[in-house]
């Protein structure tokens, strides 16, 4: 019986949909790309995202306390949004976690 609990979540883990990119903001404006596996990196100037079909989410989760906007894409304080991204190419927008350049390219390829 456990080995078919652990083999449902396994592959219901591994099935389940995820954004093609997941942007998070922390406390103070800081934010990272974050995996699969919930690990973090340093958000760059360039995300590449990989093209998923006829439509590619890009996840933004803002921990911060005031509004933050990524590129095209923004959410409000202590929200999680979801937004899809039509087709291939280069979108490009102000991005508040970048306060040196301020701004954030995505490329979906």
């Amino acid at each position: 019986m456990a080995l078919v609990v652990l083999g449902t979540a396994a592959a219901t883990w591994v099935a389940w949909p995820r954004p093609a990119a997941h942007l998070r903001v922390e406390r103070g404006g800081t934010a990272y790309l974050v995996d699969a596996l919930g690990r973090t990196t340093a958000l760059p100037e360039t995300v590449h995202v990989a093209a998923r079909g006829r439509g590619t989410t890009v996840r933004v989760e803002n921990r911060d306390t005031t509004w933050q906007q990524l590129g095209l894409f923004g959410a409000a304080a202590g929200t999680t949004r979801d937004f899809t991204v039509p087709e291939r190419g280069r979108y490009a927008g102000y991005c508040s976690a970048h306060r040196s350049r301020g701004r954030l390219v995505y490329v979906v390829e």
